[in-house]
């Protein structure tokens, strides 16, 4: 089971419309808005409490949909060695969040998971010769220059997912994985650990 959503802060341009989100999260979340200092980081971190709701919601009614107007899930979290969180009192159900741009994305899953989403901005080849490994710079050569700078972003997001999934952060390190896609292009395929010390792990990748 894999459950994905996005939503687009631009949905919380009226100020009505923040308010009414407000209701939808629960209190923990609400304090989490307004500890941040600018209205875009509000937006983001309202619009990542909803789908936290959305779709645990959806998961609980098993796919029937969530009741917007219902009562938001009072939802407790536990935290793994690295500070990954889970929820509290729904061990079985896995999660991930990420955010860039207007952006904002969430990931549910009864196995393990990491989301990411990136904004492309301008070339970045020096960040991939510092960050990544020597088989990533090869295999983003090899896809040639025609989409250099979609393939750098995919290719980061996919290692940032990997790093939600496995808790560490950056603290793994991008150059601890190796992205192998199968076919061409960075659409899907595996990230390699190369030390060993976990299984693979398989991505998709997706365009908005």
């Amino acid at each position: 089971m894999l459950n994905i959503y996005i939503a687009d802060t631009a949905a919380l341009s009226e100020e009505s419309v923040f308010w009414d989100y407000m209701d939808k999260v629960d209190e923990t979340r609400q304090e989490k808005v307004w500890q941040c200092r600018n209205g875009e980081d509000r937006k983001r971190s309202l619009l990542a409490g909803y789908l936290i709701q959305v779709g645990m919601k959806n998961l609980i009614s098993q796919g029937n949909g969530a009741q917007e107007d219902a009562v938001p899930l009072a939802l407790a979290y536990t935290y793994g060695e690295n500070g990954k969180p889970f929820f509290k009192d729904y061990d079985e159900i896995y999660f991930s969040l990420s955010h860039s741009g207007h952006y904002v994305t969430g990931v549910f899953s009864n196995h393990e998971v990491g989301i990411d989403v990136q904004k492309h901005r301008g070339m970045q080849y020096d960040m991939a010769g510092r960050f990544f490994a020597e088989e990533d710079k090869s295999l983003l050569e090899r896809l040639g220059e025609e989409n250099s700078n979609d393939n750098f972003y995919r290719m980061w997001a996919v290692k940032e997912s990997y790093m939600k999934l496995t808790g560490e952060g950056m603290r793994q390190g991008l150059d601890a994985t190796v992205v192998e896609p199968d076919g061409e292009g960075l659409h899907c395929g595996r990230v390699r650990r190369k030390d060993g010390k976990t299984e693979n792990a398989f991505f998709t990748v997706s365009d908005i």
